[in-house]
């Protein structure tokens, strides 16, 4: 999966997290119980991308702060990722 943690950090409302993507630094802010999601959803689809031979698919989406976060799979057990700031 192209989505490596490089920081995060305690705010007054949450958590601050910092990911290199493809796209270049990305930062999120969210709640505590948005980013422990985001953290579960990231588990599951490492873990399916590791079975994942030819399927380029979405498997769920995490709502952190001002952005939703999408991860799936990619052929060749690869994960994928897109954060769109809405």
């Amino acid at each position: 999966m192209s989505l490596e943690l490089i920081g995060a950090r305690e705010t007054a409302d949450g958590i601050a997290v910092t990911f290199v993507t493809e796209r270049g630094i990305e930062p999120l802010e969210g709640s505590c119980d948005e980013i422990a999601r985001l953290a579960t959803v990231m588990q599951q689809v490492s873990a399916l991308a590791a079975l994942n031979e030819n399927e380029r698919v979405w498997i769920d989406e995490v709502a952190v702060g001002d952005a939703i976060v999408k991860l799936g799979l990619n052929p060749g057990r690869q994960g994928r990722v897109k954060i769109i700031r809405r």
